[in-house]
């Protein structure tokens, strides 16, 4: 896994059923770290901001997709255009920093 690869081997990695238990040893002090993705960093900012995690560093980065009907040629060159248009302009840059609380990849687009 990419978290044991780069942790100290003194670290004491604790693994969890689900991401549910895994936020609640984190919010509850049972563990001094978590390792998650920033929409749920962002989710616990909005509900226990004085309990958010502040990032360290950045284990993996994760690429998200658009999904669409096949045979949609019309509808994914305008998808494409907004995207495009979006990167260029800030646009893009902008909501994943209001929403997510983190940059774009600088290898979107790339």
């Amino acid at each position: 896994m990419v978290l044991t690869s780069v942790a100290p081997q003194a670290a004491q990695i604790k693994r969890y059923e689900d991401n549910n238990t895994t936020l609640s040893a984190y919010l509850s002090g049972q563990v001094q770290y978590v390792a998650t993705g920033n929409l749920v960093v962002a989710a616990i900012s909005r509900q226990n901001a004085d309990k958010a995690p502040v990032p360290s560093f950045m284990l993996k980065d994760s690429p998200c997709f658009i999904g669409l009907k096949k045979n949609e040629p019309a509808l994914k060159a305008k998808v494409d255009t907004l995207i495009e248009q979006g990167i260029k302009d800030g646009t893009l840059n902008g909501l994943s920093e209001k929403w997510l609380k983190a940059p774009l990849p600088a290898s979107l687009g790339a």
